[in-house]
């Protein structure tokens, strides 16, 4: 069996700190060997990673990967009367409803592995995405690039959605039923490998205002059946926490609890505007917080990072889709907490590194991941702390928190296999997966506004006014 030997000057994972000049051994089966001191007389392949800290591979524990090439640029300083409404209501979903109309499998796979290679190329090791079902080319996309994933398909009570004109959400979920379950049933079983394989397929309800009581209490029972995640959104805006009061006469987290879906082998997406009461509830259940502070700052709202973490929650950072840059996403977590606090301390370099891994690994029912340790899985990435934006290195995980970037990382490893080395993609085309989802995103731009769905204003900015009249 051929063992690999990685070689960096710095190590760090949650449990066993910050070490200097040891050796990390990997065997064919991608389990880590043993972690041991370094020393020329090992026989082994050897990967040098001079200069370069080593740890766990960064878990997005919340994504739409299709998101990210859709709305970039498009969702960004949107002013006041731009929408009718919501961003989220008025934008977002509509658009996506477009692109699950009108984009064929091919241009689906394409966008979406475009997206996971950002990812990739910025230490994603794993992720959790939630799409629509008619983007379910995402599972093999990821699969050929050799990341871990967990897919939830969206359910909705309430197929198509309507809006207001006051630009509110208008559901009819009462007595409807969601068409999809059955057939994510089928994606999990055509496509899960079970609790310890690299892609796992689970559920992902909306959120509670947009499925009955029913669909998610057939959702509980199902994903225990089958062993799986569900991934739901909850206290992610104020439409949907009026909503839920008003219909059950209870807060969002509740009347999850309520529905047994605040419990361990859940993820509760963005809690925004959770309570301190409603964050005890998640913490009781065993439920986990999955927290995208970019997504929220670019509408001008702090994600309230340091509630979450006084609360004891377990706390994972996710993407959202407004980029897939995990290095980005865990510096500005660790910014707004310090911020929120008023303390220096908050959210430290640690801590939060510990939420982008081990947390998330936890929450996702992996123990065997974000962890550096014989046994754990060789999810593993490297960055390369020469360059002069680093140097000197005082401390190895505050240098990468306070300075970091993508472009630096000197390796990515999952299962043992190289997704990445030397700052050069090793399982794509870069270039051909980028023109080719970039190409599929530009058609439903283009369709999007020959339709309207794309206001006036926003479409001027970005100079396509011409494209309103194609």
């Amino acid at each position: 069996m051929e063992v690999t030997l990685l070689a960096p000057r710095w190590t760090w994972c949650p449990e066993a700190g910050l070490r200097e000049g040891q050796a990390i051994l990997v065997g064919a089966d991608g389990a880590i060997l043993d972690v041991v001191a370094d020393s020329p007389s090992i026989a082994a392949r050897r990967v040098e990673l001079p200069e370069s800290l080593l740890l766990p591979g960064l878990i997005n524990l919340h994504n739409h990967a299709m998101s990210g090439p859709m709305f970039r640029g498009l969702a960004d300083d949107i002013a006041p009367g731009d929408l009718p409404g919501h961003i989220v209501f008025s934008l977002l979903m509509p658009m996506g409803d477009l692109a699950a109309e009108i984009m064929t499998p091919e241009e689906v796979g394409d966008a979406a592995e475009m997206a996971l290679l950002e990812g990739l190329r910025c230490g994603m090791t794993t992720v959790l995405d939630v799409y629509r079902l008619q983007q379910a080319p995402f599972i093999a996309r990821a699969r050929g690039l050799g990341l871990r994933s967990y897919s939830c398909p969206y359910l909705f009570s309430t197929p198509g959605l309507d809006m207001a004109a006051d630009g509110t959400p208008l559901y009819r979920p009462e007595g409807s039923a969601d068409p999809g379950f059955d057939a994510i049933v089928r994606l999990i079983e055509a496509h899960d490998e079970g609790p310890r394989g690299r892609t796992r397929v689970g559920f992902g309800p909306h959120g509670p205002d947009s499925c009955t009581p029913d669909l998610l209490r057939r959702v509980d029972a199902k994903a225990r059946e089958m062993n799986t995640l569900v991934s739901i959104h909850a206290c992610q805006n104020l439409h949907e926490v009026e909503i839920v009061r008003q219909r059950h006469g209870t807060g969002s987290m509740a009347h999850l609890r309520d529905l047994g879906l605040l419990r361990e082998g859940v993820v509760v997406a963005h809690a925004m505007y959770a309570t301190d009461e409603e964050l005890a509830l998640v913490k009781a259940g065993g439920a986990a917080i999955a927290s995208c502070p970019l997504a929220f700052a670019r509408s001008g709202r702090f994600v309230p990072l340091a509630r979450f973490e006084a609360s004891g929650v377990r706390l994972g950072i996710g993407t959202d889709g407004v980029t897939l840059d995990m290095v980005q996403e865990v510096r500005t977590a660790s910014i707004f907490a310090k911020v929120q606090s008023g303390a220096a301390h908050g959210l430290s370099a640690p801590r939060v590194l510990r939420a982008a891994t081990r947390d998330a690994a936890l929450a996702l029912g992996r123990p065997d991941l974000g962890i550096i340790a014989p046994g754990a899985r060789a999810d593993l990435i490297a960055v390369d702390l020469s360059s002069s934006r680093y140097q000197p290195v005082w401390d190895p995980l505050k240098a990468l928190l306070t300075s970091g970037i993508a472009s630096d990382l000197s390796l990515v490893m999952v299962e043992g296999r190289t997704l990445l080395r030397d700052g050069r993609v090793t399982v794509a085309d870069e270039r051909a997966v980028t023109r080719r989802g970039a190409a599929a995103i530009e058609r439903v731009w283009q369709e999007a506004l020959r339709r309207g769905r794309i206001p006036r204003s926003v479409a001027e900015r970005a100079g396509r006014a011409a494209s309103l009249h194609a």
